[in-house]
C-alpha cells in the first residue's frame, strides 16, 4: 500500500516546481539532460547500473532495484557565455546563472512491481544579447535578441520485475511548454511573440542484468516526439517607417520535439568499480519549422496571409549522443565520479540564426557522493562544457553569414537522496 507521507510529497511538488523552473541556453539543440548530480558526474552513463529515483528519466526500469518509498531532488546551475556574428557585427551573450530543477520519487507497490514519478525538464532554451539596441544587421534580417523556450515533464511510471535478469517500464510523460521571443523587425519595431502549451508522449525502458553473465548489464530506452501548438499573443509596436504593421492579437505556434532511442552498457568488474557508455539517437529532422499562425492578419499590408517574418525554418537534423561514466566507491561514506559526453549539434548551417549559438559540445564531469547514512545521501558534480565554432549562412535572409564563437558553459549540480522506512538507497554493495 502507498504510504500517506508519498502522497504529501506529492502535493508539495505540484505547488512548488512551476515557480522554480528556469530555462538556460545550454546543449545541443536544446534539449536537456541534467537530471541528477551523480547522472551529470557520470557523463549521463546511469541506464544500466546502480539505480536511483532519477533514473525515472535515464531508465525507469532501474527503479526495480529501489525499496520502499525513495525521494530524490536536487538542481543544476548552469552559467553560460557565447557570441553570434551576424554579416560583420559581433554580438556577446550576456553571461548569467540557469537553474534546473527536478524530483523524483519512487515506490514498491509489490515485490516484483515498483511506481515512479518524475518531475523535471526536457527542453530549454534561454538568453539575452548585450546591447541588442544597436544592432543594425539583426535589424534588417529580424533577429530575436532574446528568447526563453521552456518543458517540463510529469512522467509517472510503471515498472515490473519480470524476472531476476529482466525488467521492464512503461511511462506516460505530460509536458507543460512556455515559449517567449523578442525580436527585431524592418524599420526599427519589436515583436513580443509569447504562448503557452500542455501535450502528452510515452516513454519506455528495458533493463537486462543476465546471470551468466552477472558483471554486466544493459539497457534500452525509448522516449515518443512531442508534438506542441502553443496558443499567445504576438505584437508588434507600428512602426517607424513605411508599411505601417501594428498587431496585437492572438496567435499560435506549432513545433514538434523529437523523439528519443538510447542504448546503454555496463560493466562491474569489482564491488567499488562501475563503469558504462550508452549512445543516444535525437531525432531532430522533426523540429523542421516554427511556425507561427496570427489570427487576425486583416491589418496586415497585403491583407488577410500569413506574414513570412513570423515563421521560422529550422530544418534541423537527426543526431547522436554518446557518453561514457565511471564510479569507485571510495569507502562506504564517499563515492566518486567521472564522465565525458560527445552532444553531436543538429543545427543546418543554412539555416542559422540567434536562438541557440552553439555547435557541437564536449561536455567533461567530475563529482562524488556522499552518503549521511544507509538512507540519506547528497550527491555533487561540476561539468566543463567547451562548445565548437559554427560558420554558416542563412539562405532566406539574404545569404547573411553567421558565425557562433567562443561558447562555453560550467554546470554546478547537487542533489538529495533519501529512502523512508528501512530500506536502503539502492542496491550498493561495499
Amino acid at each position: 500500500m502507498i504510504k500517506s507521507n508519498m502522497f504529501k510529497l506529492l502535493k508539495a511538488v505540484f505547488v512548488i516546481c512551476p515557480f522554480v523552473f528556469a530555462s538556460m541556453a545550454d546543449s545541443a539543440g536544446f534539449a536537456l539532460y541534467e537530471f541528477s548530480a551523480r547522472g551529470n558526474a557520470m557523463g549521463g552513463a546511469v541506464m544500466a547500473n546502480k539505480a536511483e529515483p532519477a533514473s525515472i528519466a535515464t531508465n525507469p526500469a532501474l527503479i526495480t532495484q529501489l525499496e520502499g518509498t525513495q525521494l530524490q531532488t536536487g538542481i543544476t546551475a548552469v552559467i553560460v557565455s557565447g557570441s553570434t556574428t551576424i554579416g560583420t557585427e559581433k554580438r556577446d551573450l550576456e553571461t548569467g546563472a540557469f537553474y534546473l530543477p527536478a524530483f523524483f520519487l519512487t515506490q514498491q507497490l509489490r515485490e516484483d512491481v515498483f511506481f515512479g514519478l518524475g518531475f523535471f525538464p526536457r527542453y530549454g532554451l534561454g538568453g539575452r544579447y548585450k546591447d541588442y539596441e544597436t544592432w543594425s544587421m539583426g535589424t534588417v534580417l529580424r533577429e530575436a535578441y532574446t528568447v526563453d523556450l521552456m518543458t517540463y515533464s510529469f512522467n509517472p511510471n510503471l515498472a515490473v520485475k519480470v524476472t531476476d535478469d529482466l525488467s521492464f517500464a512503461m511511462g506516460l510523460e505530460v509536458m507543460f511548454l512556455d515559449f517567449q521571443e523578442r525580436k527585431h523587425l524592418v524599420g526599427g519595431a519589436k515583436m513580443d511573440i509569447s504562448g503557452n502549451s500542455t501535450t502528452w508522449g510515452g516513454n519506455f525502458g528495458v533493463l537486462y542484468n543476465p546471470g551468466w553473465a552477472e558483471k554486466w548489464a544493459a539497457a534500452l530506452t525509448y522516449r515518443t516526439k512531442t508534438r506542441h501548438v502553443a496558443t499567445g499573443r504576438v505584437k508588434t509596436p507600428g512602426l517607424a517607417l513605411p508599411p505601417a504593421i501594428s498587431f496585437d492579437g492572438n496567435a499560435s505556434a506549432a513545433l514538434t520535439l523529437p523523439d528519443q532511442l538510447a542504448f546503454g552498457l555496463s560493466f562491474t568488474p569489482t564491488n567499488k568499480l562501475t563503469m558504462e557508455a550508452n549512445i543516444m539517437g535525437i531525432f531532430w529532422s522533426s523540429y523542421s519549422q516554427l511556425k507561427i499562425d496570427y489570427d487576425d492578419l486583416s491589418q496586415s499590408p497585403g491583407g488577410p496571409g500569413n506574414p513570412p517574418y513570423l515563421n521560422e525554418n529550422k530544418n534541423y537534423k537527426d543526431v547522436f549522443r554518446i557518453g561514457f561514466g565511471v564510479e569507485y566507491s571510495l569507502n562506504p561514506t564517499w563515492d566518486l565520479r567521472a564522465g565525458y559526453v560527445f552532444d553531436k549539434s543538429p543545427i543546418n548551417k543554412k539555416y542559422m540564426d540567434t536562438l541557440v549559438p552553439a555547435d557541437d559540445r564536449n561536455i567533461f564531469s567530475v563529482g562524488a557522493g556522499y552518503n549521511v547514512s544507509e538512507r540519506m545521501g547528497i550527491d555533487v558534480s561540476y561539468s566543463y562544457v567547451l562548445i565548437s565554432d559554427l560558420s554558416g549562412r542563412n539562405v532566406e535572409k539574404g545569404n547573411t553569414v553567421f558565425k557562433y564563437e567562443d561558447a562555453s558553459s560550467h554546470m554546478i549540480g547537487l542533489s538529495f537522496k533519501y529512502a523512508f522506512g528501512n530500506g536502503p538507497l539502492s542496491n550498493r554493495v561495499i
